[in-house]
């Protein structure tokens, strides 16, 4: 028998059962005419191989060696610049992925320049490079002090360790989680801006990374940013052991105001975590403020194929 008849005996077997089938089973189908695609990956993606590329200037050395002596000798009069970052071995779009957007575009933010549209580890060096030379800030002068500039893309719990002792990526689902960290130390800078954490989530089906915009449901966004001021008051509270009336000055202060819905979020075990700047929501003492949204009042925000791969939270004798 023909493989067109065949369909067209199925076709006719689901025209004539349709009532009674999807009456009394609904998620009843011929078996032939539905298929799931599967995520085929060559590689576990939450255990990478790390790079790292070192570029840096000294007032000595005109070798590999004979710089990394200087910086030793007289770390004070050297500017450095420092890129970790994942690497797939058999998963090509991952990297170009991870360089289009993410390290490139951190390094174009850096140098006040439009982002690259692709490039590895020839471009990034040259990147690093231009920072060094630039002092690491946009509109420095002409002879900027000695800088050291670090940028990290890794995970960010420890609880999985890479042996180069960095935190491995996450997995939810289908969603890879990394961090990416930066810092600029400048000499005579009296008082740093501190570590920038951003959360990077991915998608592997769609291979693009998630926005806030493809966390939260349509018109939920004041919804969210409500529930983060709730919950950062509590964290005042808490953490900060602020009374009331303190945490009320907190609010009427506009240098230290709640900037409306913050968009650096990644998935805990039994909800979201969200991590505000240093500056951001408060003095320097408050630090990058981590505040925690329990999946149990997430339900009506976000997106369902997002909130169904948030882990519940494991019990302990201790909770």
């Amino acid at each position: 028998m023909s493989m067109k008849r065949i369909h067209f005996l199925c076709s006719g077997v689901i025209a004539v059962m349709a009532l009674a089938s999807l009456t009394l089973f609904p998620d009843m189908a011929c078996a032939a005419t539905r298929t799931e695609k599967k995520i085929v990956i060559p590689e576990d993606l939450t255990h990478p191989s790390f790079k790292t590329l070192t570029v840096g200037i000294c007032p000595g050395g005109h070798n590999e060696k004979e710089k990394e002596e200087e910086w030793r000798k007289t770390p004070s009069k050297c500017s450095r610049a420092q890129l970790m970052y994942p690497y797939y071995k058999k998963t090509p779009w991952m990297n170009e992925l991870i360089a289009r957007s993410i390290i490139l575009p951190m390094l174009a933010e850096r140098l006040d320049e439009k982002p690259a549209s692709r490039g590895g580890e020839n471009l990034y060096k040259g990147k690093l490079m231009d920072v060094v030379r630039k002092g690491g800030e946009r509109g420095s002068v002409e002879k900027p002090p000695p800088i050291e500039f670090t940028a990290k893309l890794s995970g960010y719990e420890s609880s999985s360790i890479s042996p180069a002792g960095l935190p491995r990526p996450e997995m939810f689902g289908p969603y890879l989680q990394f961090m990416l960290t930066q810092e600029m130390r400048q000499q005579y800078d009296t008082h740093p801006a501190g570590p920038l954490v951003g959360f990077v989530v991915i998608d592997i089906r769609s291979r693009r990374i998630l926005t806030i915009d493809d966390l939260i449901l349509p018109g939920q966004e004041k919804v969210l940013e409500n529930l983060q001021r709730t919950i950062f008051r509590t964290w005042m509270r808490t953490e900060r052991s602020l009374p009331n009336e303190a945490i009320k000055a907190h609010y009427a202060n506009p240098s230290h105001a709640f900037f409306p819905l913050n968009r650096n979020w990644r998935i805990a075990e039994g909800g979201l975590m969200f991590r505000f700047a240093t500056y951001e929501v408060g003095p320097r003492p408050f630090g990058s403020p981590e505040i925690f949204l329990e999946k149990k009042r997430l339900g009506s925000i976000i997106q369902p194929d997002i909130l169904k791969q948030i882990p519940d939270m494991e019990l302990t004798a201790g909770n």
